[in-house]
């Protein structure tokens, strides 16, 4: 079974769809669309991106991700 960071590495490689090791808000909000009406609100994706975004570039890259779904700090969030 794969460990937290092995997982939140494989959804960041699913979410970045072109493959460039940066999760836009754009590839963020695709990833939502799919879930149809089971997914995030404008303002909790806006508030995802706030919270992993370490460095306040308006991406967030794998470490920033596996920082904050990797250890669960999402679900507080």
């Amino acid at each position: 079974m794969a460990n937290a960071r092995e997982a939140a590495e494989a959804e960041f490689k699913r979410f970045d769809t072109d493959g460039d090791g940066l999760l836009t808000a754009d590839e963020i909000r695709k990833a939502n669309d799919a879930l149809g009406g089971q997914g995030a609100s404008e303002s909790e994706i806006e508030a995802f991106i706030a919270s992993a975004d370490s460095d306040g570039d308006g991406t967030i890259k794998l470490e920033e991700f596996v920082a904050l779904v990797g250890h669960g700090r999402h679900e507080s969030a």
